[in-house]
C-alpha cells in the first residue's frame, strides 16, 4: 500500500477506532504511540547489478510497556500526527508504506499492510511480513542483468 492510499483511507473513515493487527491476528494494544514517521529514499543495487531507486514511508509504533494505560486510537488522532509530520517533511504519495513495531516480546519488524478492513466504527490495519526476494527473478522477460 502506498502512503497516499493509507492517508486517504483514514480521511474517508474519520471518527473511527483505529487498530493494528499483527500477522498472528493479535492486536497491538496498550499505551500505543506513533513515535515517528520516517521518509526514506532508497538507492540499491540487486545481486545481478541492477540499480533501483524508490521511496518508503515508515510509520513507527511503540508501546510504553511500563504504563498500564490502554491508548484509545482513532483515525482522527493518527491523521493529526500525519498532518503535523507532513508540515515539516513532505510525503511522497506513491512511496510504499511500512508499519514498524516491536516490543520486549517481539522483535522490531517493518510490516507491510496486507489489507485494511473498514466497518461502521472501526478501521483495522492488517499487517503482514513480506519475505526477501531476488529482484531480478521478478523481472522475467525484461532486459535486466540476471541474478548472481
Amino acid at each position: 500500500m502506498n502512503t497516499s492510499t493509507f492517508i486517504e483511507t483514514l480521511i474517508s473513515n474519520t471518527g473511527k477506532k483505529l487498530q493494528f493487527v499483527l500477522p498472528d491476528q493479535s492486536m497491538i494494544t496498550g499505551d500505543l504511540h506513533i513515535t515517528e514517521i520516517q521518509h526514506h529514499s532508497v538507492n540499491s543495487v540487486d545481486c545481478g547489478g541492477n540499480s533501483h531507486t524508490y521511496n518508503e514511508t515508515v510509520l513507527q509504533l511503540s508501546i510504553n510497556e511500563s504504563s498500564t494505560s490502554n491508548a484509545k486510537w482513532t483515525t482522527d488522532k493518527a491523521l493529526k500526527i500525519i498532518d503535523t509530520v507532513g508540515k515539516k517533511s513532505h510525503y511522497h504519495d506513491h512511496a510504499g508504506l511500512l508499519i514498524e513495531f516491536g516490543d520486549t516480546a517481539r522483535p522490531t519488524i517493518r510490516y507491510s499492510i496486507r489489507k485494511i478492513e473498514e466497518s461502521t466504527d472501526t478501521v483495522s490495519v492488517r499487517l503482514s511480513v513480506k519475505p526477501t526476494v531476488c529482484k531480478p527473478s521478478l523481472n522475467a522477460g525484461k532486459k535486466m542483468v540476471s541474478c548472481c
